[in-house]
C-alpha cells in the first residue's frame, strides 16, 4: 500500500488478527524450543519405575548403621562392615570353622579327597561367575534352591568377591569333612553351616519361599485378626512320626491335655491329610508351636520362628546356621526348652498358660529375633558373603583351567547354563 503523506496508511482488522496470532505461534515455537534444550542439557537421571510400596523403602532409603526391618529387609546390598553391623552374632557358625583352619589351611588335596555322594555339588566362584564343577545324583530341588542363593548373594554383592572353590551336600546327613552343609552335630566340627534351601523355596510340600511365608505370617497376625489375644491357646504339631522314639515320645507326652492340639500326619491317607493339615502360615494362629527333630534337624524351625508365637523345642541334637541366637532364658529369651524325653512339656506348658505376659514376651522377642531380623532376605545374602569371604582367608586359590592330554581346558559350567539345563553336559545340536 503506498505511503500517504509520509505515512502508511492504517492496516485493516483481519490482517491485524492474522499478524497477532502468527506473532504468538512464533513466541511460542521459541519458548518450547528453549524449553526443549535445556531439557536435552539437564543431567542424567535413572527413570523412576513403579514399585510396590515396601519395596520402595529399600531403593530409596540407604543403611544407617542401625538395623530398620521396614527398611532394610530386602536390602541385598549392604556391604561387610553394614552386615556386620545389622546382624551381630549371625556370623558364629561360620568363625567356628574358620578358627580351626587357620593354622591348618583346606587343600585341594582335601576338596578332591570327598566322596561323591548322594546332593554333592562342587563349584567355585571365579570373577564374580558361580561355576559348576561336577553334581551327584539329585535331592528334589536342593541343589538348585542352593546355587541360586549363593548366586543371588554373588551377583548383588557391592563388592568383590575373592575366588574359592568349595564343595556341598544337600542331604539331612553329611560326612564330616570340610563341605558345606545344613546341619550338625556338636562333634562334626568339620562341616560349614549354610542356610538350608528352604530360604529358596521348598516347592515339593508346598511351602514355598521364606519370604512368601513370612508375608502370610505377618499378614494373618496383623491384618488376618490373630494378635496375640485372638490366637489359639494351644500347642501346635502336625507331622508323620515316622516310628522315631523322639516323636512317639512326643505323642504320648501331648494326648488328652487341654493345651493340646497334636495330630500325627499319614501322608499316604488323602482323609488325614485333607482334615488335619494346615498351611505354614496357619501354624500362626495358635499361641505355641512344637519344634521336633526328625532323621536329623527339621527344616520347618525357621517357618515356625517366622510367627509371634512361643516356640518349644526339645534339647537338640542337631545345630542349623541360625541356631547361636536361639535364647532359652533370660530378658531375650526367645523360645522354650524342654528335655529331650519330653518329660517336663506338661510342666512348661502350664507355666507357659499361668503366665501370658511372660509368654507373650518370648513370642515377640522370637518374632523380632528372627521373622522381623536375622531370617530377612538381607541377612540371608550377608551370610553367604561372610561365609565365601572367610573360606577364602583359609582355603587354596582355586584355578580356573585343567590340564587335559597337555591342553589347558576350561573347568566348570557357568551357573546360568546349569540352571538352565540342569546338567553339566548336553548335545548342542
Amino acid at each position: 500500500m503506498p505511503p500517504v503523506g509520509g505515512f502508511y496508511r492504517p492496516l485493516s482488522e483481519p490482517l491485524l488478527i492474522a499478524l497477532k496470532r502468527r506473532s504468538t505461534v512464533i513466541l511460542t515455537s521459541i519458548v518450547l524450543g528453549l524449553g526443549f534444550i535445556i531439557w536435552c542439557q539437564r543431567p542424567a537421571s535413572q527413570p523412576k519405575a513403579f514399585v510396590p510400596n515396601r519395596l520402595a523403602t529399600v531403593r530409596n532409603h540407604t543403611f544407617d548403621g542401625t538395623w530398620d526391618y521396614k527398611r532394610d529387609r530386602f536390602n541385598f546390598m549392604l556391604n561387610t562392615a553394614q552386615c556386620e553391623q545389622a546382624f551381630p552374632g549371625l556370623f558364629a557358625e561360620i568363625e567356628r570353622p574358620k578358627t580351626q583352619r587357620e593354622k591348618r589351611p583346606i587343600t585341594l588335596k582335601e576338596i578332591n579327597a570327598i566322596v561323591p555322594r548322594n546332593g554333592y555339588v562342587r563349584a567355585m566362584i571365579i570373577n564374580q561367575q558361580l561355576y559348576i564343577i561336577a553334581t551327584e545324583g539329585r535331592i528334589y530341588s536342593r541343589e538348585l534352591a542352593t546355587l541360586h542363593s549363593i548366586y543371588r548373594a554373588i551377583i548383588s554383592s557391592p563388592e568383590p568377591l575373592p575366588d574359592i572353590e568349595f564343595a556341598f551336600n544337600s542331604d539331612d546327613r553329611i560326612d564330616n569333612v570340610a563341605l558345606w552343609g545344613y546341619a550338625r552335630r556338636p562333634d562334626d566340627t568339620n562341616i560349614w553351616l549354610v542356610p538350608d534351601f528352604g530360604y529358596w523355596s521348598w516347592p515339593e510340600p508346598k511351602v514355598g519361599t521364606i519370604r512368601e511365608v513370612q508375608m502370610k505370617a505377618e499378614w494373618a497376625e496383623e491384618m488376618g485378626g490373630f494378635p496375640w489375644k485372638s490366637k489359639l491357646g494351644k500347642l501346635f504339631w502336625r507331622g508323620a512320626t515316622m516310628n522315631l522314639e523322639l516323636r512317639e515320645k512326643f505323642m504320648a507326652a501331648s494326648q488328652s491335655e487341654s493345651w493340646s492340639d497334636v495330630k500325627s500326619l499319614n501322608w499316604k491317607d488323602k482323609e488325614s491329610i485333607a482334615d488335619d493339615l494346615k498351611p505354614m502360615p496357619e501354624h500362626c494362629h495358635y499361641k505355641y508351636l512344637a519344634h521336633t527333630e526328625g532323621n536329623s534337624y527339621s527344616g520347618r524351625l525357621k517357618y515356625l520362628q517366622s510367627c509371634r508365637s512361643v516356640v518349644v523345642a526339645h534339647k537338640m541334637d542337631w545345630i542349623q546356621h541360625h541356631y547361636p541366637l536361639m535364647r532359652s532364658s533370660g530378658p531375650e529369651q526367645n523360645y522354650v526348652e524342654v528335655r529331650r524325653d519330653w518329660e517336663d512339656l506338661h510342666e512348661k506348658m502350664q507355666w507357659l498358660i499361668d503366665n501370658d505376659l511372660d509368654a507373650e514376651r518370648i513370642a515377640a522377642n522370637n518374632m523380632k529375633t528372627f521373622r522381623r531380623r536375622y531370617l530377612t532376605p538381607a541377612a540371608e545374602v550377608c551370610y553367604w558373603r561372610h561365609l565365601i569371604r572367610s573360606w577364602a582367608e583359609v582355603s587354596f586359590e582355586p584355578s580356573f583351567f585343567k590340564e587335559v592330554g597337555g591342553k589347558k581346558v576350561w573347568r566348570g559350567l557357568p551357573a546360568e547354563s546349569f540352571f538352565l539345563e540342569r546338567r553339566m553336559d548336553w548335545d548342542p545340536y
